[in-house]
């Protein structure tokens, strides 16, 4: 089988040149996101101006116009080192002194845009050479991603995430289209971390597995690539999963305010509260005033507990109200995605939340009194809590 790609070098002059002709673009499609941290991008400028290498990029002639000859070619990867590349070019990011690591290019750049270079320094970086594979035209696409599939198997610095996305799978796209809602930056649950390293797309993976399956065991490589397989060609065609997801979000988001927002940015418990959404819908039930000031009165508690308190409610009605406080925040601390530990989170905030009377809301409160004073007596309860809201905290 002949060879199906080659190597040569191009300069940054060269590479620009064919970016602002459009005749080179960036495909995010094959690989990880565009999105790299302000340290990586200076601190790869850096690498240039000292006049080291840097990881060889690659290539591929995807389309040529039969009349006009013109060849729009894909960056299937390198796409951050390119863009960081442009953009300290064309004058977007400065060359931050905290995040350069050698002391004479920081003496001699540091604070400095690419116009703020000499000459000299502007032509050693438009020279600079980047080492480049050439994958032959004939190559399709889904090659491609099978021959990047397969030189990441034994590339750590890529993630298993990462791995997959560089499969064509409708299940895969999906997920990612889930992780773009604005829901995820409001509930502050992905950090920019899992958005470089896409663990917000794996992340949706296991909402869109449990809105399918229901609770299951840790959403490992092995389960999310099933799914990336199985469902390569078609998922969810008739948009129910997806319909039921937004429903689930809506209640969820419902329940979002200044109080519940630390407790929501947590995965493993905005896992469950979509264990709880989704159960909610399956019974047809809406959010009402009372779930919600149940709601924020458990999230105070949960708070509020601590494992090393040895507190005694045996002769007391709160004592079936502290077990359930106790046994959650255990199962959110070891095990946390293991089947069992997940279905108790959801079992408890289910019964609590949803399926309980009014008189719980009375019984949370002295629990977390009891829980404040033990902690420190001087704190004052419910601080965090819009009073308004719940005319059962006035009262009290």
């Amino acid at each position: 089988m002949p060879q199906l790609f080659s190597r040569n070098s191009q300069t940054v002059d060269l590479i620009n040149e064919k970016v602002n002709k459009e005749n080179l673009i960036i495909d995010t499609t094959y690989q990880r996101r565009k999105v790299w941290m302000p340290q990586d991008k200076v601190r790869l400028i850096e690498t240039i101006l000292l006049g080291y290498v840097i990881p060889e990029v690659y290539f591929w002639p995807a389309e040529t116009d039969p009349s006009t000859g013109k060849t729009i070619t894909h960056i299937v990867d390198g796409q951050q080192r390119i863009a960081a590349i442009i953009e300290f070019i064309n004058d977007d990011f400065p060359l931050n002194e905290k995040y350069l690591l050698d002391g004479n290019i920081k003496s001699l750049y540091g604070g400095k845009r690419f116009t703020e270079l000499t000459d000299e320094e502007k032509v050693k970086v438009w020279k600079y050479k980047i080492f480049v594979v050439d994958i032959d035209h004939e190559v399709s696409k889904e090659e491609i991603k099978q021959m990047f599939y397969r030189l990441n198997l034994t590339n750590y610095s890529l993630n298993s995430q990462e791995k997959l996305n560089s499969i064509e799978s409708v299940f895969g796209d999906v997920s990612e289209a889930l992780s773009q809602l604005d829901f995820w930056k409001d509930c502050r649950v992905f950090s920019a971390a899992d958005a470089r390293r896409m663990q917000d797309v794996r992340y949706c993976c296991s909402i869109y597995i449990l809105a399918n399956e229901g609770i299951v065991g840790q959403t490992d490589d092995k389960k999310i690539t099933q799914y990336y397989t199985d469902y390569c060609g078609s998922f969810d065609e008739s948009g129910e999963l997806r319909k039921k997801v937004d429903q689930a979000i809506d209640i969820i988001s419902s329940l979002l305010d200044k109080s519940t927002q630390s407790f929501l940015s947590k995965k493993a418990q905005l896992y469950t509260m979509f264990s709880v959404a989704f159960k909610m819908i399956e019974n047809d039930l809406q959010v009402s005033q009372d779930i919600f000031g149940k709601f924020k009165l458990f999230v105070e508690a949960y708070n509020r507990f601590r494992n090393e308190y040895d507190l005694d409610f045996s002769q007391s009605d709160l004592s079936e109200i502290n077990e359930s406080i106790k046994k959650y925040k255990l199962a959110s601390s070891e095990g946390i995605n293991k089947v069992n530990n997940r279905v108790i989170r959801f079992e408890i905030l289910y019964k609590i939340c949803v399926e309980s009377n009014n008189d719980i809301k009375e019984k949370l409160i002295e629990v977390a009194k009891c829980y404040r004073n033990k902690y420190d007596p001087q704190m004052v309860l419910f601080e965090t809590l819009d009073k308004e809201d719940l005319d059962l905290l006035e009262e009290n």
